[in-house]
């Protein structure tokens, strides 16, 4: 091969290395700048000598090394089959990886009626109380009996407050969580002013939608309950202790009963549906899974006709997510 011939080689070498290089620095480049825009700092209002930094966020399906989430096609094609059988109507799913950050949402423009979780709302007020004063929770209130909120219940409480009996404050928290008995959930709503409640959905990043006499969010919403109570950094360390210990008390098994025995899950479940038509009953739980090596919070929230079927497509989501992290 001739000299000129070898310098034509080299001129080509060289050019298209130098434009891959461009091509790959400008890519970098324009990923770190996309995503610095799009990175959620979550921050406390009116805190002035400690930092206010509550949480945060980075985009959707990234964690620190930018690698994305590898399962969340098969979540997308599970919850897009059972919409398309007929077993339910709507699905949102909502996944977080505690260990480093990583994240992703399925249908999370859909909105729907938390109904039973709004009750972690009432219980993180009633903690926050308890921060400067812990004997609150020794404070006790008597049930009159005059209503039984627990009749609306589609799913009903094993555990009901009895009429005519006092309650410790604490003990209520237990029965409104654990058994998410209404008549309880009452009493406690009924002692808060309702500032204390938007201080709490305000001081959690959640995007609440008062429609009527109903609450709508949508997944990610919802989400900042979870992901603030696990950082410890609305309530203290102590009261985000005691919100989860009683979160993992909850005997709904949803979530639960698609991970091992033995391995811990705190949640909350909502259901609504009585005083609608039968194809809008709504089932949803959200919490914190704690996996042995890669805790993680899973939200799923549906609409369809059968709570049952519901029930059990949160626990097939729950499964699969278990075994792709295990």
């Amino acid at each position: 091969m001739s000299k000129t011939k070898y310098r034509h080689l080299f001129a080509y070498l060289a050019a298209a290395i130098l434009i891959f290089a461009a091509g790959w620095y400008g890519n970098v480049w324009c990923c770190k700048n996309t995503l610095r825009h799009k990175i959620r700092l979550i921050q406390a209002k009116g805190i002035h000598f400690t930092s206010p930094l509550l949480d945060i966020e980075l985009p959707e399906g990234i964690d620190i090394n930018q690698e994305p989430i590898p399962f969340k096609r098969r979540i997308e094609s599970f919850v897009q089959k059972q919409i398309q059988n007929g077993r339910v109507r709507e699905i949102s799913v909502y996944y977080r990886d505690l260990y480093d950050g990583p994240w992703f949402q399925i249908n999370e423009h859909w909105e729907f009626n938390p109904a039973s979780m709004m009750k972690v709302p009432v219980l993180i007020a009633w903690l926050k109380r308890a921060e400067t004063d812990n004997s609150v929770l020794n404070h006790t209130m008597i049930y009159d009996g005059a209503v039984d909120m627990s009749a609306l219940q589609d799913i009903p409480p094993a555990y009901t407050i009895t009429p005519g009996q006092s309650y410790t404050i604490e003990e209520l928290l237990h029965y409104m969580i654990s058994y998410s008995d209404n008549n309880a959930t009452a009493l406690l709503y009924n002692g808060l002013n309702l500032q204390e409640l938007y201080d709490v959905i305000d001081g959690m990043d959640v995007h609440n939608k008062v429609k009527g006499d109903s609450n709508y969010v949508t997944i990610h919403d919802y989400s900042g309950y979870f992901r603030i109570l696990y950082n410890a950094s609305f309530l203290n360390r102590d009261m985000s202790e005691k919100a989860l210990q009683i979160l993992s008390k909850e005997d709904f098994q949803g979530i639960a009963s698609g991970v091992p025995w033995g391995v811990q899950v705190a949640s909350k479940f909502g259901e609504s549906g009585q005083d609608v038509p039968v194809r809008e009953r709504q089932l949803h739980e959200f919490g914190i899974v704690y996996h042995p090596t890669r805790p993680y919070i899973l939200g799923i929230m549906t609409i369809g006709n059968n709570i049952e079927q519901q029930k059990e497509i949160l626990r097939d989501i729950s499964k699969l997510i278990y075994k792709e992290i295990d």
